[in-house]
């Protein structure tokens, strides 16, 4: 039996949370043990009601479940760390709620028996794509400049230029992972300095790639992500300020490893439209 914690945070976007939800309700229960911890971070009442309803007429397809209702925003780092105290699986599965999981629960095996294979990966990822746009890269995780510029490795690429292969990387974007527990305990809880959003998830991976663990992404598995969808929305908390003023502590706290640890170039990031214009 697979023991897994589910952590799934929300805030005003109680479909897109039911849609995800529904995909994990119907893990077959003869594998997998599923302790699901299930955070609203101060959503309306309107929202809250929606999720309410589900939440009691499918709590019992899950081992356990924990619905936490915030008065306000913790962040996702506040969120996602409640979780981690309360997590009992063997792995955590970490994921936004814009990800669009797969019918087939096949992906999720892969990633469960990559790690399983590999007892130093303390991170493992599927590769992103668009929403929009499947057969284009989101992101193959994560790589950092020696100024500690962050670049989604692969974006923009086409799908089927990239090996379905595993991928040693610095860091992987926190929509969709599998943590090993073990690895999560040996370096603790996301940082609170990387309120509310931004940054708190690489922090975490160069913490880990301190500690000996591997952060890895498996190329093989895909999954459609539709990309900012909450982290847009909050007003008291501009998305491009936030960013800058994370990425600026950042690169000071680790301004000291920076050069050993990189991994791209500036030519190296894309952050342009998609689709891209090859042209």
């Amino acid at each position: 039996m697979r023991e897994l914690t589910v952590s799934l945070l929300n805030i005003n976007q109680a479909q897109l949370t039911i849609d995800v939800l529904n995909k994990l309700a119907w893990l077959p229960a003869e594998t997998w043990s599923v302790q699901l911890i299930l955070l609203d971070n101060g959503s309306d009442r309107e929202q809250i009601q929606q999720l309410s309803d589900w939440f009691f007429a499918n709590k019992e397809r899950f081992s356990e479940v924990m619905w936490i209702n915030a008065s306000h925003n913790l962040g996702a780092n506040g969120g996602r760390n409640i979780a981690l105290k309360l997590a009992w699986g063997d792995s955590i599965l970490i994921l936004d709620n814009d990800v669009v999981l797969p019918d087939d629960p096949d992906w999720l095996d892969t990633l469960w028996q990559r790690m399983d294979n590999d007892v130093k990966i303390g991170i493992i990822g599927p590769m992103l794509v668009f929403n929009d746009y499947p057969n284009i890269v989101q992101g193959a995780g994560i790589g950092l400049t020696d100024r500690g510029r962050v670049g989604y490795l692969n974006r923009a690429k086409p799908v089927d230029q990239i090996l379905p292969q595993l991928l040693t990387v610095v860091a992987s974007p926190a929509a969709c992972w599998l943590v090993r527990r073990e690895a999560q305990q040996a370096v603790g809880l996301f940082a609170d300095e990387f309120y509310p959003m931004q940054y708190w998830d690489v922090d975490f991976c160069v913490r880990l790639g301190q500690a000996g663990w591997k952060i890895v992404c498996d190329c093989s598995v895909r999954i459609k992500h539709i990309e900012n969808v909450t982290t847009r929305n909050l007003k008291e908390h501009p998305y491009a300020r936030v960013s800058a003023r994370h990425g600026m502590r950042f690169r000071e706290k680790w301004s000291h490893i920076l050069p050993q640890i990189a991994t791209i170039t500036e030519e190296d990031i894309y952050w342009g439209p998609i689709p891209r214009d090859m042209a």
